[in-house]
């Protein structure tokens, strides 16, 4: 490779990452309710637990726990954790009010998405412990995991 065709090699992946960039940021900004730099940047809270499939399956029982599906609605239709409650990540207003008041409070809730790659489980976490919840933990697989562990899913 010449010296020619790798700068031209370079200049095209910069251009492509700042443009990237600039979509990013138009989209965050277009949102009702942007994420802040400090929700996609800051560690788990303290005040939210996590757990792996074998943290949650080793004595796992049907009803122990309240989980609640982060993914969209489309995602959630096509396959979820049995009994799951889905708030979708971009879910908000009276909309998200209303799916909080179905969550069982006397139960630990565990939020969880597609996987360890997804980020959408621990803003879901994070809104509830703003609501008030206690009890919330992370399910850092997902429903990868899930799957992974010979775990049925539900469809809806």
């Amino acid at each position: 490779m010449k010296f020619g065709k790798v700068t031209g090699f370079l200049v095209k992946v910069v251009l492509i990452c700042v443009i990237s960039g600039g979509l990013a940021v138009a989209f965050n900004t277009a949102r009702s309710k942007s994420y802040t730099l400090a929700e996609l940047s800051h560690p788990q809270p303290p005040e939210i637990g996590e757990a792996s499939s074998t943290d949650l399956l080793q004595d796992y029982v049907p009803g122990k726990y309240y989980f609640v599906d982060a993914r969209s609605d489309m995602e959630f239709a096509m396959g979820h954790i049995p009994g799951a409650l889905n708030i979708p990540v971009d879910l908000e207003g009276d909309a998200f009010a209303a799916q909080v008041a179905r969550i069982d409070r006397a139960l630990p809730v565990i939020v969880y998405c597609d996987g360890l790659s997804c980020g959408k489980s621990l803003i879901v976490a994070k809104k509830l412990v703003e609501q008030g919840f206690r009890d919330v933990t992370v399910y850092t697989e997902g429903i990868d995991g899930w799957i992974g562990a010979g775990m049925d899913l539900e469809a809806n």
